[in-house]
């Protein structure tokens, strides 16, 4: 063997950008897209996520969509890939550690950053992240995301592997599975023979059947409410509006928000936005949480869950 030649062609191949240097050319094309270039050639099959290593990749495939969960909660049926999301699960569902308060109604939360997502979503309807195919807008990038590939691009690229159905996110196909094909109803309630998908639907149903807690009474009406934070926007939603449409709708006659696609006129935007999305794009943003039915009314959805889920 040639020993000098051998060692005299060590790293012969250098890096054009910076000092490195690699004594195969593969190497260095891997180092000049990964470092310099930033190409992420190792796209996940499940989401919109790219890597630029395999091993990256795979990691996120085993930790977000194979959900190897290892630990183990002890108090209830949930496990996690992390023992921080075990910690902030116990702190936050079992513990009750919840030391945000909402300054507006009477939630709270573990992390201030939540605090100031609600106070947003819920009390200043800060929707930031705007459409620009149509005039709906969200109060997180995800949700845009999922609203442009399922109603405009008409992307459902996860498909049942049950029936022909499709989804454009993986949430919506487990609960379409599980509430469909599975008919899983692990949450059993204690008092009657009723079963769920969901915990939140267990709970719904016992404090609306069972224990009837209502406590916060409507004083203009007869609607009753679990917690102060759901009479509020009762009242802020149909008694102070319904006042403000009345005098401008019969009194003023104000109806200066005309529809591009037909001639009705509203008087005010947000009642022309419920109808675009509801008669002409045939939006459904309300989601059943435990089967695949969608709905553009809360209410519908509402009338759905008490016919179908109770």
């Amino acid at each position: 063997m040639d020993i000098e030649g051998v060692h005299e062609n060590i790293n012969k191949f250098q890096c054009s950008f910076c000092s490195s240097s690699f004594t195969i050319s593969g190497n260095l094309k891997k180092h000049i897209e990964s470092v310099h270039e930033k190409k992420r050639n190792f796209q996940c099959s499940e989401c919109s996520s790219s890597f630029k290593q395999q091993g990256h990749l795979k990691m996120h495939i085993k930790s977000v969509h194979e959900k190897d969960r290892k630990f183990e909660c002890s108090d209830c049926t949930s496990s996690f890939t992390r023992s921080g999301d075990l910690k902030r699960h116990i702190e936050g569902v079992h513990e009750k550690k919840k030391k945000f308060q909402c300054g507006d109604c009477s939630s709270s939360f573990k992390r201030l950053g939540d605090l100031k997502e609600h106070i947003e979503v819920v009390h200043k309807k800060i929707l930031k992240f705007q459409c620009s195919y149509c005039s709906s807008s969200f109060t997180r990038s995800g949700s845009l995301k999922g609203h442009i590939e399922g109603i405009h691009e008409k992307i459902k690229k996860l498909q049942c592997s049950h029936c022909s159905s499709s989804f454009t996110r993986s949430g919506d196909l487990k609960r379409h599975i599980k509430g469909v094909h599975e008919k899983i109803k692990k949450f059993k309630c204690s008092d009657c023979s009723c079963s769920f998908t969901h915990y939140g639907s267990l709970k719904i149903h016992i404090e609306s059947v069972h224990e009837k807690f209502k406590t916060f009474l409507c004083s203009y009406c007869s609607r009753s409410f679990s917690n102060s934070g759901h009479l509020k926007r009762h009242i802020e939603g149909v008694h102070e509006k319904n006042l403000k449409r009345h005098i401008e709708g019969v009194h003023e006659k104000k109806k200066k928000f005309q529809c591009n696609y037909c001639s009705i006129s509203f008087t005010q935007k947000s009642n022309m936005k419920i109808h675009i999305e509801t008669v002409h794009e045939k939006i459904k943003k309300f989601h059943c949480a435990s089967c695949f039915m969608s709905f553009a009314q809360l209410g519908s959805l509402m009338r759905h869950h008490k016919a179908h889920h109770k």
